[in-house]
């Protein structure tokens, strides 16, 4: 082997790792790109999810007074213009909320 042939040899080399490198710089790059972008949907997703948790809460805190005011359960969601179709599943949380209730009170 000639001078000349080492000579290419290494550039070959030499240009084989700089692509090699050029390559795992772009992919970091873009995965860091690609995550920021993950991580800024994610947060207006987690937004959105709490102020929906925020307004059920809501409703059931009015729920729960409405009820200690006298009123039956059915009627304070008819007052409160809550759909039918989503009756039960305030009705559970409100089952849940008064049961954690007491055994907070169990518990102090």
């Amino acid at each position: 082997m000639t001078d000349q042939d080492k000579n290419f040899n290494y550039a070959a080399l030499i240009n084989r790792e700089m692509e090699i490198l050029d390559y795992k710089s772009m992919m970091k790059q873009k995965f860091k790109e690609g995550f920021e972008i993950g991580l800024k949907e994610a947060r207006e997703e987690w937004r959105e999810e709490g102020r929906e948790e925020g307004r059920e809460e809501e409703k059931i805190r009015i729920l729960r007074n409405m009820i200690a005011n006298g009123y039956k359960t059915d009627e304070a969601l008819r007052i409160m213009g809550i759909p039918e179709a989503q009756w039960e599943a305030l009705k559970v949380k409100l089952q849940f909320h008064e049961l954690l209730k007491s055994v907070e009170y169990c518990l102090n």
